[in-house]
């Protein structure tokens, strides 16, 4: 199969975020936008706004006092925050009801993601809320399959399930796999350049063209993917892939004394929806 052909299939389907979204993800490098008219097309969108505030208490972003107004998650979160909240709550909102699909799960996972991608971010110096989305939407290709080819996507579930590696089970099965997917609905969505690239080599880490973003959401798979399987920190720190900590220039003492916080992001569950 072809993307073209995938998203043929999943045409008047797809979901669509809303255009407070596309405007906030296309704001990462700029430094003119208007927090209050941002929070005022939030406020105007009943359903977003209500997830945000959710979002916004639940273990992954609650203070030590309940957020209870957006004005109140400005304050207490800051605008940074408030944005990858409303990222977050718009695409999680926009992606619900696809049959026979776990999406508990694929959120729990993809807020691992996020959140531990924030947290490496940090250590090399990069973008965090950058990071944070590219993490939040590394997997968003396994929406797009299940919309287009649920039986074939359900039958690569249960192979995953036995052990198989999605990505080869992906392309043998389909000849294409969700990091392909992904990239081309970031495009749709009109997010950057650097999430599109991000999503569609974050497993070519061997790749010299492979962006700082993608090798950051590859080496955050490694760690959440490990961490969620029971690995102690200890044999994460000495599996760790040298070869991408050098292109990431992140020193291995310094991650070692984050090994904690990492595992805990990446194993932390609460209840998002």
């Amino acid at each position: 199969m072809q993307v073209g052909e995938i998203f043929d299939k999943a045409s008047g389907r797809l979901p669509m975020v809303p255009k407070v979204v596309q405007e906030l993800v296309a704001s990462f490098h700029r430094s003119d936008v208007n927090i209050n008219e941002i929070t005022e097309m939030v406020i105007h969108d009943q359903v977003l706004s209500a997830r945000v505030l959710r979002l916004a208490n639940s273990a992954r972003f609650g203070s030590s006092r309940r957020v209870g107004s957006l004005d109140d998650a400005v304050i207490l979160l800051g605008f940074d925050n408030l944005r990858v909240l409303v990222i977050a709550s718009g695409v999680t909102g926009a992606t619900l009801g696809i049959s026979g699909f776990d999406m508990q799960a694929f959120w729990q996972r993809s807020f691992a993601m996020a959140n531990t991608a924030k947290l490496l971010a940090k250590l090399v110096g990069m973008d965090t809320q950058l990071g944070y989305t590219c993490g939040l939407l590394a997997n968003i290709g396994e929406l797009v399959l299940y919309v287009a080819v649920p039986e074939q996507a359900q039958q690569i579930d249960r192979i995953v399930a036995g052990g198989a590696d999605r990505i080869a089970t992906e392309r043998m099965l389909l000849g294409l796999d969700l990091t392909e997917l992904g990239a081309e609905l970031a495009r749709r969505w009109n997010f950057p350049d650097e999430i599109q690239e991000a999503i569609y080599r974050q497993h070519d880490l061997l790749n010299e063209d492979a962006s700082p973003f993608a090798l950051l959401i590859g080496l955050t798979s490694f760690i959440v993917s490990g961490f969620r399987h029971g690995m102690s920190a200890e044999d994460m720190l000495a599996s760790l892939p040298e070869r991408v900590l050098e292109r990431l220039t992140l020193d291995r003492e310094l991650i070692a004394d984050a090994m904690e916080p990492l595992r805990q992001s990446s194993t932390l569950v609460d209840d998002l929806f």
